[in-house]
């Protein structure tokens, strides 16, 4: 089997559906499958993964720091080399640049698409123009495209909706995302942890919030800022952690001067060295993400393994794995309640190590398991397009 994932990001660009794409492709190719992942090159950066990488050339996207818009169509190379690579299936998890790369190439190879939806591209281009015309026809690309490719997918029924929300109307299936981060046992999670406390300069005693993703304010970090203020005036002792970075980063930290929260909040910046972002969530109480954004977060299952609960806003995408006070907390859509939650929870820690054993046992998945179902029903879909092929050749033979 030789499969290629495509996407319009990758390292050191991290973000939950790069580190979706990316763990496809390690896994199929652990898995045996002849595993590719194609998508735009940032700077200089060389890939070290195990499977085969194609990157092709690319520029900074205005206002999407650090995203970059890619330009495979005057990478000489690049082209070279994918022209002469023989796929047996492809699945896009962007409809622009890269997805379009893939819809060309299965139309080329007569070789089935599968493209995911993951993202509310609808707020993305929201932010970027001021203009409901040129909104609505993008989002109205992105219709089309998905009704372009053969298989659909999205990683929970909410994401799903959003997908029908915008126009679509064919049939899609729930293929959930996984996390490469296990479930530590006892004395791995004890060094984690204590490696944590380092970090931060933070003791067993402290009450750690953690937010890692994005710095956008799509996400509500101004929500979680409000609600420190909050805390901060109720006297409740906390350390807020922020790992990640985006265009909202510096304007966060201005805002946290202002209110004058430094001596609370930590900017860790990104971290992309996944060991030390494990001591993170081994030595945090809660983590806060009360993005209306995010569909399916891949976060929220790595604070899941080190039993971590997550506070979420009602009703959003991200709570459809959430019960509230069962193996999470769900708050209104404001800092009043975000902070109400938060505090009510620093006077009740069984309440908290209650949810994160939960979290554990119902929210996390690991990529391996994800992908092993994901390698057996690509080899289901390319038997069934070899199937049509043949039954297609054969209805159309002419009997002299």
């Amino acid at each position: 089997m030789i499969t290629c994932q495509f996407n319009d990001s990758y390292f050191p660009v991290l973000d939950g559906v790069g580190m979706t794409a990316h763990n496809y492709a390690l896994w199929l190719d652990t898995f045996s499958a002849n595993s590719y992942l194609i998508a735009p090159k940032v700077n200089n950066h060389l890939s070290e993964e195990n499977y085969n990488v194609l990157l092709y050339n690319s520029i900074m996207l205005p206002g999407m720091h650090p995203y970059r818009i890619g330009l495979p169509g005057i990478d000489v190379r690049f082209k070279r080399k994918m022209n002469s690579l023989n796929f047996e299936i492809l699945h896009a998890h962007c409809p622009f640049v890269s997805g379009k790369i893939a819809l060309n190439l299965s139309k080329k190879l007569d070789i089935p698409l599968v493209a995911t939806f993951h993202s509310k591209y609808r707020e993305d281009f929201k932010k970027m123009v001021n203009s409901t015309f040129f909104v609505e026809s993008m989002v109205k690309y992105i219709v089309d495209y998905y009704n372009a490719v053969n298989y659909v997918w999205v990683p929970n029924e909410a994401t799903g909706k959003t997908l029908k929300e915008y126009g679509y109307c064919g049939d899609y299936t729930v293929v959930p995302n996984g996390t490469d981060m296990e479930i530590p046992d006892e004395t791995i999670y004890q060094q984690y942890r204590a490696g944590g406390f380092e970090f931060l300069g933070c003791g067993p005693n402290d009450l750690i919030l953690l937010f890692v993703g994005q710095h956008r304010w799509e996400k509500n970090v101004r929500m979680i800022i409000d609600s420190l203020r909050i805390l901060k005036n109720e006297k409740v002792t906390f350390t807020m952690v922020f790992v990640g970075e985006g265009y909202a980063y510096n304007e966060m930290q201005r805002l946290v001067r202002q209110m004058m929260l430094h001596d609370h909040v930590i900017f860790t910046g990104l971290i992309s060295d996944r060991e030390q972002l494990k001591e993170l969530y081994a030595c945090s109480d809660l983590f806060v993400f009360p993005s209306l954004y995010d569909n399916a977060p891949l976060v929220m299952m790595e604070a899941a393994a080190f039993q971590v609960p997550s506070i979420v806003v009602r009703e959003s995408s991200a709570s459809e794995c959430i019960q509230d006070q069962i193996n999470g907390f769900m708050i209104d859509n404001n800092h009043e309640s975000l902070a109400a939650t938060i505090k009510d929870l620093s006077r009740h820690p069984e309440k908290i190590k209650r949810a994160g054993e939960h979290a554990a046992t119902s929210i996390y998945r690991s990529w391996k398991d994800v992908v092993a179902k994901v390698h057996a029903n690509y080899a289901l879909i390319i038997e069934k397009h070899r199937c049509t092929n043949k039954m297609h050749i054969h209805n159309n033979i002419t009997v002299p």
